[in-house]
């Protein structure tokens, strides 16, 4: 479509010339946008001097309702219908947070391979939706200096672990002036996630920022009364780290508008289209690599976010020393071998029932001593019910056999372990609870013993207590010892031996084991 002077122009040179084929080879245009315009003037000509102002005073325009969409095709329409129904889905459980909006919808078809622009998304979305985008507040650009200010803020979300849904909490820091973003998540919003998210974020810039910025938060603020008086937490944190702090005022997030934005950028970027993990540790790594990929995009006019980030560190504070945030509590060890820590039974070892055991309790886990010694760890869990450990039953077991296999202990075990013992140590529960003392008083996990269990399957041996006694922990295990570089050939030779005694011994242990009818003698 032409513009105003364009049009100016044709009807200039139409009158001078009077010839639309002059008029078309001097400015370069069509023969047909030529004739439409100059009848479209001589038709406001002949209808008098009013209709002749109207029309040259008018934008040129011309019809497109009835123009095919080539780019706005049915499946086009169809993928953006699907992201409609997605969020329609996730506000009727909660989940208004993690809707896409039409940046998200416009970036996923481009992601498919589809050719179409931003505004027609929007229009496509506006048309369906039926509601128009409401006006936008203006808001005033500040200036910020490289490495002083660092804004933070908590963010919720209900993400599915496991299999199950819950509710997270994702702290977030950015810096004012590069916009660098890190989120963490915790299970809950405590003084204890509160200072673990500073540790970890400090330790990843090797740097710390002059002043953090916070608004109303329970545990940055500790009291309104004759002003805002800062946390223990967050007085402990300036102490250590040498920063100093500023409050926002009330219901004022424009004040810290970097994170307040970002808390919602990162948490849509994040988990809009992924919101399923095995572990909360999987649910942050995907997290840290989306903060990644939105800290990578280049800022022509004014540097590269690699490069303003590189000049904030080098304004930024030293980091010199580090700060854990832990809670301290003493629990008495119930009758099941158990501490009951805010409503949850966290296994310890059974020797230790009736006894009293100290409790450290941080962001994500809990680390148990006595006679201070390490005697448990747990990662903590959201909800109310048990956790158990295995080996932390050995003695008991010990003395009653036959409990394994109705265990809640077994229960929480990993599949492997549980199919190894359900395959080849049901009937001999017994032998199965020596394999795991035998593990413990090697210095193993079970970790190693399902990597053991996992290679004797594909190797074909039968696993069995004898089995795992010569390929875990027998003496030719440790004498297969793989030869160094430079080896003389009665080393290799030796070494090959030895690996083939040592399979031919699994293997005979497997046949005796098959021909007595499934269970493992006791024979050498």
């Amino acid at each position: 479509m032409i513009s105003m002077v364009e049009r100016k122009d044709i009807i200039s040179a139409y009158e001078r010339t009077m010839s639309m084929r002059a008029v078309s080879r001097e400015l370069g245009l069509s023969r047909k946008t030529v004739k439409k315009y100059v009848l479209e003037y001589l038709s406001a000509k002949s209808g008098g001097d009013e209709t002749l102002v109207a029309y040259l005073k008018s934008e040129p325009s011309y019809k497109s309702a009835t123009r095919e969409k080539r780019a706005l095709t049915g499946d086009v329409c169809r993928m953006i219908d699907v992201c409609l129904r997605d969020n329609r889905e996730k506000r009727d459980r909660g989940d208004r947070k993690l809707c896409m909006k039409a940046t998200d919808i416009h970036a996923r078809l481009k992601s498919l391979g589809y050719k179409v622009s931003y505004p027609s998304v929007c229009n496509y979305i506006r048309t369906t939706l039926g509601n128009a985008y409401e006006l936008q507040e203006c808001f005033i650009r500040q200036s910020y200096p490289p490495g002083r200010d660092c804004e933070f803020d908590w963010g919720e979300l209900y993400l599915t672990i496991g299999g199950r849904r819950m509710k997270l909490y994702m702290a977030v820091f950015t810096l004012a002036y590069s916009n660098h973003r890190a989120a963490y998540l915790f299970l809950q919003q405590d003084t204890q996630a509160y200072m673990e998210s500073h540790r970890l974020y400090f330790k990843m810039l090797e740097k710390v920022p002059h002043r953090m910025v916070y608004d109303n938060m329970r545990v940055a603020v500790a009291s309104f009364v004759g002003g805002k008086h800062p946390t223990d937490a967050l007085i402990r944190m300036e102490a250590a780290y040498r920063f100093s702090h500023r409050f926002c005022n009330a219901r004022s997030g424009n004040e810290k508008g970097h994170v307040e934005r970002s808390v919602e950028f990162v948490r849509r970027k994040a988990f809009c289209e992924l919101d399923s993990f095995d572990t909360i540790q999987d649910a942050q790594e995907h997290l840290v690599r989306t903060c990644s990929e939105l800290n990578c995009p280049l800022c022509t006019y004014e540097g590269s976010a690699e490069q303003k980030l590189e000049e904030e560190l080098r304004h930024m504070l030293p980091l010199k020393r580090e700060i854990s945030s832990f809670e301290q509590q003493s629990y008495h060890v119930d009758k099941y071998g158990t501490i009951v820590v805010r409503g949850i039974h966290y296994s310890v070892p059974d020797d230790l029932v009736g006894k009293k055991v100290t409790v450290f309790i941080y962001s994500n886990r809990i680390v148990v001593y006595h006679d201070r010694k390490v005697v448990a760890t747990h990662e903590k869990t959201p909800v109310n019910g048990w956790k158990l450990d295995l080996m932390h039953y050995l003695c008991t077991f010990g003395k009653k056999p036959g409990s394994v296999a109705g265990s809640t202990a077994l229960s929480m075990a990993s599949e492997d372990l549980q199919e190894l013992f359900n395959d080849h140590f049901v009937d001999s529960p017994s032998d199965f609870v020596l394999l795991l003392k035998k593990t413990r008083e090697k210095g193993l996990t079970l970790e190693d013993l399902e990597a053991s269990h996992c290679l004797m399957c594909s190797s074909g041996v039968r696993p069995s207590l004898q089995a795992f006694d010569l390929f875990l922990f027998g003496e030719k295990k440790q004498e297969m010892g793989k030869p160094q570089i430079g080896a003389s050939s009665k080393e290799i030779e030796a070494y090959a031996s030895n690996s083939l005694a040592g399979i031919s011994a699994i293997l005979e242990v497997n046949t005796r084991t098959i021909n007595t009818g499934g269970y493992a003698t006791t024979e050498s």
